[in-house]
């Protein structure tokens, strides 16, 4: 079961910085966050619009969206949504009544079905949900692949599996920041074909640049029936978004939610992708190597892995046995905040500190970020 440690800060924020929180006279750099993959204050009140649904009131805004999401991705339609969980949720409707797969420590949200098929281990037979299992530290790809065959079959035999839905992240952000490899995506390709499944790939935290790349699943290879996107599409405002081909479809105007692309968000997701550019991608990739390099030079018993991809890095944290130690992750969180830097925990043990940080952060504010937690991780 994953639970990610989200400890609030003493004290009250006084203000907000471009990527910074102030809270009395001390001012924070903010590493943790999905849904601020821009930056906090990103509108303007000048900007304010507003908020008329597209269900009822056609606007440019709007149509320009769609327009961009389908260039982007590649997709034929776009339902909009107000949240990645809503997405995801949406998605997994258009499967209902049939079999779910999906991965052990998976979090798409709390909502009926995203709920069910998050954070479950092994055979739901009443749901008829199958967890399988995630490639991580301490569980190889192919003992993976291996157990997922079987469990598949074991599966089959139970209910019936064929033309069910098969839900992914590609990097688990709560299960411990675990990046899939390019043989599981291969076994997954298998999965599929060999049980007939649609394809639901969760982009909320990947897509939109943090991973390195505009939509991470196109890097795989993979050919999605729907990707799922959250608020970071919309600067933290309430917007998501399911884009699909027309075989499948979803909503009437484009909307699973009435007030899900308003007029108003749809213009703060309009220039969200207009900041989100090539060279900001490359950017990402760049400094993310770069990051992983200064991380991995550290010699330190109490770091078991540093692992991730973009702006997505997690830093496996033990005992000097090698054991996770929560305990340990949580006093370096803490002293981390002490320095001005607010991470969070992520993984099966609360034992992974979680790199989030913006996606177009100022590169003197990020490296500055990742000195402190180099010289806290030296420390021991």
């Amino acid at each position: 079961m994953v639970t990610p440690e989200f400890k609030q800060l003493k004290g009250r924020v006084s203000s907000t910085g471009r990527y910074t929180v102030r809270i009395g006279k001390r001012e924070f750099i903010d590493f943790s966050g999905a849904a601020m993959a821009v930056g906090h204050n990103f509108v303007s009140s000048d900007e304010l619009i507003t908020p008329l649904t597209y269900l009822i009131f056609r606007n440019i805004y709007t149509e320009r969206l769609i327009s961009s999401l389908r260039k982007l991705s590649g997709f034929n339609d776009v339902a909009f949504t107000t949240s990645g969980t809503e997405a995801c949720d949406a998605a997994l409707e258009m499967n209902y009544g049939k079999s779910y797969v999906s991965f052990e420590g998976a979090y798409h949200g709390l909502d009926f079905i995203t709920n069910l098929v998050s954070n479950g281990e092994g055979i739901d037979a009443k749901n008829k949900i199958i967890h399988l299992k995630f490639p991580k530290y301490g569980l190889s790809e192919d003992v993976a692949i291996d157990y997922n065959e079987k469990l598949l079959r074991t599966a089959s035999r139970k209910f019936d599996i064929d033309g069910g839905a098969l839900i992914t992240e590609l990097i688990q952000s709560d299960g411990g920041i675990n990046v899939m490899t390019v043989d599981f995506a291969k076994s997954l390709k298998e999965n599929i074909a060999d049980y007939r499944l649609r394809l639901i790939v969760d982009e909320v935290y990947t897509a939109l640049g943090r991973s390195g790349e505009m939509f991470l699943f196109k890097k795989y290879g993979f050919r999605p029936d729907y990707v799922c996107l959250g608020k970071a599409l919309g600067a933290g405002f309430p917007l998501g978004a399911v884009i699909y081909n027309g075989e499948y479809p979803l909503y009437k105007n484009n909307l699973v939610s009435m007030q899900a692309a308003t007029m108003f968000t749809s213009r703060v997701a309009l220039k969200v992708l207009g900041r989100i550019t090539e060279e900001r991608i490359r950017f990402v990739k760049d400094t993310s190597k770069e990051i992983m390099n200064v991380l991995n030079d550290i010699n330190s018993k109490r770091m078991r892995e540093v692992r991730g991809m973009g702006f997505m890095i997690g830093i496996d944290l033990g005992d000097n046995n090698g054991n996770p130690d929560q305990g340990y992750a949580l006093e370096l969180r803490n002293r981390l905040a002490r320095k001005g830097v607010v991470c969070t925990l992520t993984g099966e043990n609360n034992n992974v500190l979680k790199i989030t940080p913006p996606v177009t952060i100022p590169r003197g504010m990020l490296m500055k970020g990742i000195s402190i937690i180099s010289d806290e991780l030296k420390k021991g």
